[in-house]
């Protein structure tokens, strides 16, 4: 037999979150005071959910520490936590970013804890030895940067919007890897003066055609983008690789895989996350954190093509999974209305997170009555709990 028990999770007040999303989710007053940027659930050692067994209330990475026979998957290969399950509220773009590979995390871990570098230094990469592999899946409309465009399309942008230093850049180079490379080393003087000229010719293409929000034809997609980053980061040179990237637009219940290696950034929506708990990034811009430009090119893919838009696949009438990079990890969705009973079965460790409605979880021995941000966790063998109410759960699981 296994174990649910409820779990307490963490909000985290980044500046790019919203003062409203998270909030309405959980039913509290808005706006809040602070941004709220994520609500994670998992064990991650910086924000851990509390865990409510034994008649107490435990932060999850210690209870895993001390006993990973009762709180990880049976059938697990380590006693580490094995994902971390998110919701994002994306108020203004996220850093550009890439993850490294587990070799990569591994080799800069020890690299940097041999140099002495402390674990809390903010001018450190390397925080741990995994990689940090994610899958987002769109609650509502959401824009993303992944991956490179196309080098035809990079050339009709610079040529629209007359742009020499893109037409410059893409000269220089053969591959996305070497583009992004050419762009992240330019001299400052001249990345200052390319972002100047990119984002006056952007409010100019604005002030002949007018605003088009949510367009998805490229240059009105190209100047809203350049417009709003300007507006945030006034000046940030990210901006010139934010331009060379695949603007993606996701329509609720969309996912996309972002491997190991690819530069990306999430622009405007809410959001599922589930990722390895890693703290391993590498940024290009849009962010005061730390950049350090060689290593995040020393990591970056020779790879960086656009991603193929995934949707869930039905396993029931009211229950579709969504697949993973690894096959023992899943995310899956389902929705009750009322009067009626899905059964949901669960095994290894999994975390059911409620993000709208009420859902009611049952075992043979205990029920749950969770709304918008509450979440239960399983341990265990396999088994069936019983979902009742009206509302909707994600359920992240390793098998």
């Amino acid at each position: 037999m296994g174990e649910l028990f409820s779990l307490d999770n963490p909000i985290q007040n980044y500046a790019w979150g919203s003062h409203t999303t998270l909030a309405a989710m959980r039913g509290a007053q808005v706006p809040t005071e602070q941004p709220e940027a994520e609500l994670w659930v998992g064990a991650h050692p910086s924000a851990p959910s509390i865990a409510h067994v034994d008649g107490g209330a435990f932060p999850l990475d210690v209870l895993v520490g001390d006993q990973p026979a009762r709180f990880l998957n049976p059938k697990r290969t380590s006693d580490t936590f094995p994902f971390l399950f998110k919701v994002l509220a994306i108020e203004s773009p996220l850093s550009i970013q890439v993850h490294p590979t587990a070799e990569q995390a591994q080799a800069g871990f020890d690299d940097e804890n041999a140099r002495g570098i402390a674990l809390d230094d903010p001018a450190r990469n390397y925080k741990d030895w995994f990689s940090k592999p994610e899958t987002v899946i769109a609650l509502s409309e959401m824009r993303i940067l992944t991956g490179v465009r196309e080098f035809s399309e990079l050339r009709a942008i610079a040529e629209h919007f007359s742009l020499p230093w893109l037409t410059g850049a893409l000269g220089a180079a053969k591959t996305a890897k070497e583009l992004l490379t050419v762009i992240i080393r330019m001299p400052q003087e001249a990345a200052a003066a390319a972002v100047e000229q990119t984002v006056a010719s952007a409010r100019a293409w604005t002030a002949k055609n007018g605003e088009v929000p949510g367009s998805e034809s490229t240059a009105a997609g190209v100047a809203e983008l350049i417009t709003l980053i300007d507006s945030k980061y006034p000046g940030d040179r990210g901006l010139l690789v934010a331009l060379a990237m695949n603007l993606v637009y996701l329509a609720p219940g969309d996912s996309v895989y972002t491997p190991d290696g690819q530069v990306h950034a999430y622009i405007s929506g809410t959001a599922i996350e589930l990722m390895n708990p890693s703290d391993n990034v590498m940024r290009a811009g849009l962010t005061p954190k730390h950049i350090d430009q060689e290593e995040l090119i020393k990591i970056l893919g020779e790879g960086q093509s656009a991603p193929t838009i995934q949707r869930s696949t039905p396993t029931g009438d009211k229950v579709a999974e969504y697949s993973m990079w690894d096959e023992r990890l899943s995310v899956t969705h389902l929705t009750v209305a009322g009067g009626e009973k899905v059964t949901l079965p669960l095994a290894g460790v999994a975390t059911a997170l409620c993000t709208g409605g009420t859902v009611v979880v049952s075992d043979e021995v205990k029920t749950f009555t969770l709304t918008g941000t509450q979440s239960v966790m399983y341990a265990g063998d396999p088994t069936e709990v019983i979902v009742t109410g009206a509302g909707e759960l994600f359920i992240a699981a390793q098998r």
